[in-house]
């Protein structure tokens, strides 16, 4: 339900913004405001489907880590054991002059370097820059990434890479047997009741997005984006789709706040254990070498649980203190004010 002031606002003709904070016994407080879709006055809610981008990785994560908690995988396992084109990788050198030369890479690619980008691989190939990846697996991709140079030698730097979370989602599906999309729906979607998150869109959840939109300071108005490259969603039963692991995540802020629940409630949701409590500390602590600025867990932030998304979506979840705070927006770019998270910690 949204407070009184939120539904004063939703009049306004501004993009609307969610913002929850969560415990692990649920929703603690809510505030709703403006509009999923300016033009056509269709208000924000909890229900409204949101393009939650990069939050998603840190999903790829857990479900890594649950196959950890099994014993099926360990972070330091290296890559080419669940992806034998792994085993001969190539880094780009680039000598004083300015030339630049392959040579083969010595160190070996963990699981724990692709969670954490520190692999050394690029954020995509360049050939996926111009494709949609919706519509090339995760096993195709794989292949693509091994035959890349690397930026890096493996562990020594780091560079954001969705490479290497799609990477991980392609290992997940050697090792269970079944595609990425059905691991995460049914280990952890479903056991959640997260029933409007996952990699494509049907009919019905295309028409509850919120549009994206960006601010022009010299019109002083919202410029509505077109459908970025992920929400091009053919009907949900389209079987040439594949998750996009790294950023194709869409999801709710009802669902959303299911899986910080559990996050707050130390990997417990409804009695029923997801995941174990040292794999979601494993997940926040840094993983990046001490010698490097940039401090990054597994598809995390440091400290607390969560991501952060392209469009302005950020989930963050503190483990000590057993709290979680959400804020979902659609935008791009500055806007004239910009909304904050306010968690208090």
């Amino acid at each position: 339900m949204q407070n009184s002031k939120s539904r004063d606002s939703l009049a306004l003709p501004e993009p609307g913004v969610i913002q929850l904070t969560v415990d692990a016994a649920g929703i603690t407080s809510r505030a709703i405001r403006g509009m999923a879709d300016i033009e056509n006055g269709r208000p924000m809610q909890e229900d409204t489907i949101l393009w939650m981008a990069s939050t998603g990785k840190t999903v790829t994560a857990m479900a890594f880590m649950m196959l950890a908690d099994e014993g099926k995988a360990a972070l330091d396992d290296p890559a080419s054991r669940y992806l034998p084109h792994f085993r001969h990788l190539y880094r780009k050198v680039v000598a004083p002059d300015g030339t630049e030369t392959c040579v083969r890479e010595k160190r070996t690619v963990t699981i724990r370097h692709l969670l954490s980008h520190t692999a050394g691989l690029e954020f995509l190939p360049g050939f996926f820059q111009k494709q949609e990846l919706a519509y090339i697996s995760l096993e195709t991709q794989s292949h693509v990434y091994a035959a890349s140079p690397l930026m890096f030698e493996p562990g020594t730097n780091w560079s954001y890479s969705n490479a290497g979370i799609n990477a991980t989602g392609r290992i997940i599906e050697v090792i269970t047997g079944e595609s990425y999309e059905d691991f995460v729906r049914t280990r952890l979607f479903e056991k959640l009741g997260m029933h409007d998150t996952g990699y494509r869109l049907n009919a019905e959840q295309l028409a509850r997005r919120a549009v994206g939109y960006g601010y022009d300071p010299e019109k002083k108005s919202w410029i509505r984006y077109g459908i970025i490259d992920q929400m091009r969603y053919l009907p949900y039963d389209d079987p040439a789709r594949h998750a996009e692991c790294g950023g194709g995540l869409f999801s709710t802020a009802a669902d959303m706040a299911r899986l910080a629940q559990m996050l707050a409630n130390h990997g417990v949701f409804n009695g029923r254990r997801i995941i174990s409590l040292e794999s979601l500390r494993e997940i926040c602590r840094r993983q990046t070498p001490g010698t490097i600025e940039h401090a990054y867990g597994l598809g995390s932030d440091v400290g607390l649980v969560g991501h952060g998304g392209a469009w302005g979506t950020k989930m963050q979840v503190n483990l000590d203190q057993q709290q979680g705070a959400l804020l979902l927006l659609q935008r791009i770019g500055d806007w004239p004010e910009n909304p904050r998270m306010v968690c208090g910690w």
